[in-house]
């Protein structure tokens, strides 16, 4: 039986994304960065960037407006991919499952550990709606900013918050010469325990 600890392959998926992870961020520039893929309910596809927020009892947590478009499609449909690329490291993970809300207090918890500055563009954004111009948003921000005292403390938006991405697959890929990449993928069985296989490249 093949030894996948040549390839750093744990036969744990989180510790082997922990152990991936670690790597990319002493040579890959912003590793937390991924692709989050979501599909409305008529199966239109979307994509976008967010940022990694820790894996939380075996969840992948991110957070954003539950206004957005990206809220509104998995509110219709509640499963989603992530994609992470460490170019230097020369490697990718894809991750896919299903994804709920986090709790209320763990969304105000990070909300609350944010930069001021990022705590108001969450306050005064409704995430994908029409603005007139970058102008009128800039001057949101300033007044918003203005208005605040210094004990005054910024809420956490009810429309802002975490999601949370239970897996059922994750796929670990390192790019190989000549284009034999070394492709391992988890699944999830319905004990939930999971296997592990190779994948031809």
């Amino acid at each position: 039986m093949e030894n996948y600890e040549s390839f750093k392959i744990k036969n744990n998926p989180f510790e082997t994304f922990d152990e991936w992870l670690t790597d990319a961020i002493v040579v890959d520039d912003n590793p937390w960065a991924f692709a989050l893929a979501t599909s409305s309910k008529d199966g239109e596809p979307s994509v976008r960037y967010l940022l990694h927020k820790g894996i939380v009892e075996d969840k992948f947590r991110f957070f954003t407006n539950y206004s957005s478009h990206k809220a509104s499609d998995l509110e219709e449909n509640p499963r989603a991919s992530m994609a992470f690329f460490w170019r230097n490291s020369k490697r990718q993970v894809r991750i896919s499952g299903s994804v709920k809300k986090t709790s209320r207090e763990s969304s105000e918890d990070y909300f609350n550990s944010r930069d001021l500055e990022s705590r108001i563009a969450s306050s005064i954004s409704t995430q994908s709606a029409p603005i007139e111009s970058r102008e009128v948003l800039i001057s949101q921000y300033q007044a918003y900013l203005k208005s605040l005292n210094d004990s005054e403390e910024i809420k956490c938006p009810e429309n802002w918050g975490g999601y949370e991405l239970s897996p059922d697959k994750i796929e670990f890929f390192i790019y190989g010469e000549h284009r034999l990449n070394d492709r391992f993928i988890f699944s999830l069985d319905d004990n939930g325990s999971w296997s592990i296989e190779r994948l031809q490249p």
